[in-house]
């Protein structure tokens, strides 16, 4: 027999002599606890996974509750920084009303807008308001139009932008008079003779001729001048100055019984 084999056998033989020494000090529960240990880790992996499976679910909810919440709150919060917008645009239209409201001889009441005609020209508006037939219609920048018929509650406006209105204007300080005829896109001027016309880009205002519009209300801004051959009067266009087709609040003048004619 070699070395080899007489050394391979001492080992062997130390060996076994150690894990016979261990079992005969180690009780023979934890023995039997440590050959089961696999087996009962086994055997417990499928409760410790659903119940983390639990936690995770559980979890997930939360932040879905939370995640909603925040999207609420900043819906909340937007539609009152879109209402807070709104309500300082108004109140800003309703101020540069009262700049307006003081030409005299005429009552002067603000209105809320309801709605405007479907097509783009807004030809014509409704107003939450009772008035009366003629009576004038501005905004915070100029003139809108006149009152068509009036309901309960209600009131349709006319624009100037409507054929079936003229508006007598002229230019402060100067002794040009002339009239505004609506083309449902644009505004026509008539009665201007060519070496009279006015540069493009004056601002035109109501007279006062005829009594039905208040004096010294912008109403439109010329746009266009053509001599046309052969005819006295030149082709003037214009547009108007105020902004309906925006502007949520109105103010409607009422001739006093002192103003009528």
């Amino acid at each position: 027999m070699t070395h080899r084999h007489i050394l391979w056998r001492v080992v062997l033989g130390l060996v076994v002599f150690v894990v016979l020494l261990s079992f005969q000090r180690m009780p023979i529960g934890q023995y039997i606890t440590l050959a089961l240990s696999p087996l009962i880790s086994t055997l417990h992996a499928p409760s410790r996974w659903w119940h983390d499976s639990e936690l995770w679910l559980q979890e997930r909810d939360e932040l879905q509750k939370k995640l909603i919440a925040t999207q609420n709150l900043l819906e909340q919060q937007t539609a009152l920084i879109q209402q807070g917008k709104s309500l300082a645009e108004e109140n800003t239209q309703l101020r540069k009303l009262l700049k307006i409201t003081n030409i005299h001889g005429y009552t002067w009441r603000a209105a809320q807008v309801l709605g405007r005609s479907p097509d783009k020209k807004s030809q014509r508006l409704i107003l939450q308001i009772q008035s009366n037939p003629d009576d004038v219609v501005v905004s915070s920048s100029g003139l809108v139009g006149l009152v068509d018929k009036s309901h309960a509650e209600s009131a349709v406006v006319r624009t100037i932008l409507d054929a079936s209105l003229a508006v007598p204007v002229t230019i402060p300080g100067s002794p040009l008079a002339a009239l505004i005829r609506g083309q449902g896109d644009h505004l026509l001027v008539d009665f201007i003779p060519l070496d009279q016309a006015p540069a493009i880009g004056s601002i035109l205002q109501t007279s006062g001729a005829g009594g039905v519009f208040p004096p010294g209300i912008s109403v439109a801004r010329i746009t266009h001048i053509e001599a046309l051959k052969g005819r006295i009067f030149a082709r003037i266009e214009a547009k108007p100055i105020a902004h309906w087709q925006r502007d949520n609040w109105l103010a409607i003048a009422s001739r006093t019984h002192a103003s009528s004619p």
